[in-house]
């Protein structure tokens, strides 16, 4: 199952998220913005919310 959301994010967060885009040569946002999560809920030491 997927579920989409919509994400706002301030002109300084998506030049940002573009250069990371570009750093990590992945070609969307979106699938940038998942590699982020990704990687922080995977080396989180916190709990997740169940």
């Amino acid at each position: 199952m997927v579920k989409k959301y919509l994400l706002t994010v301030t002109d300084e967060m998506a030049v940002k998220l573009e250069k990371e885009m570009k750093r990590r040569m992945i070609e969307t946002v979106p699938e940038t913005v998942r590699a982020i999560l990704s990687e922080y809920l995977t080396n989180s030491k916190k709990p997740y919310i169940k």
